[in-house]
């Protein structure tokens, strides 16, 4: 929606500005014309008083916005050249009086506003008039290009290292590849720990009787690194077994 308000707001200065600037000349000449000492005239003989015309009838509010939009637009389309200064006349023997004038016409006022499919801001007056403003609205821009298909599933595969614990994920379109690797750090079976082999994280080994479990990539010794969390710790040693005893029979009561 056109906001007219702020549209007037903005145009205000500058219709100010061009009114200023074409009635400047007129102005001067005004003052340079009151400073002048009058010449009697000869006296002329008294005139007749006119009767009092009816009260005109009053036109539709406008606002100083509007106003400000209409001169504004007028001044741009007719530009305001500076007169050539007039003659002083002579001075002449006064004429008959008048007829009386006739009523003046009612005023013209705003009727209404809209803007067309165009973008042109109409004004319509309260006699029938319609005024074009000019534009007021950008068209609709043109759409865009249509752009490249983008990927589909049959570029995507996945890559399994069960060494490395290691998921990679790749995409090839004919023209784009890249690929990603994700680190999945499960708890897996690695035996018995060995001197010098590196254990990933998640990596379980029985180490002295007890299992442990890699909390980070090591080659550390289960009981002295600190990569290592013990899981299940060695039991007790049992007794030896001395043989099965046998059997205290009790005696019979008669």
């Amino acid at each position: 929606m056109l906001d007219t308000k702020a549209i007037a707001a903005a145009l205000a200065p500058i219709v100010k500005s061009h009114v200023a600037e074409a009635t400047a000349p007129l102005i001067a000449r005004i003052a340079e014309l009151e400073k002048r000492q009058p010449e009697r005239g000869e006296p002329g003989e008294p005139g007749r008083d006119g009767e009092n015309g009816r009260d005109g009838r009053d036109a539709e509010p406008v606002s100083d916005d509007q106003i400000a939009v209409a001169v504004e637009r007028y001044l741009t389309a007719n530009p305001v050249s500076p007169g050539k200064d007039g003659k002083d006349g002579a001075p002449g023997e006064r004429g008959l009086d008048g007829a009386d004038g006739r009523d003046g016409a009612s005023g013209v006022g705003l009727a209404g506003a809209v803007i067309d499919r165009d973008g042109i801001l109409n004004l319509t007056l309260t006699n029938g008039e319609v005024k074009a403003l000019g534009r007021v609205e950008g068209r609709d821009g043109k759409d865009g290009e249509r752009g490249q298909p983008g990927p589909n599933l049959q570029d995507f595969d996945t890559d399994w290292r069960p060494d490395d614990k290691v998921l990679i994920l790749s995409l090839d379109d004919g023209e784009t590849k890249v690929s990603h690797e994700l680190f999945f750090p499960y708890p897996r079976d690695a035996g018995v720990w060995t001197e010098g082999k590196a254990y990933l994280k998640g990596d379980g080994v029985t180490w002295g009787g007890s299992f442990w479990i890699a909390q980070d990539d090591t080659t550390d010794k289960p009981d002295v690194g600190k990569g290592w969390r013990l899981a299940v710790k060695r039991g007790r040693d049992g007794k030896d077994f001395a043989g099965p005893k046998a059997p205290t029979k009790a005696p019979v009561r008669i």
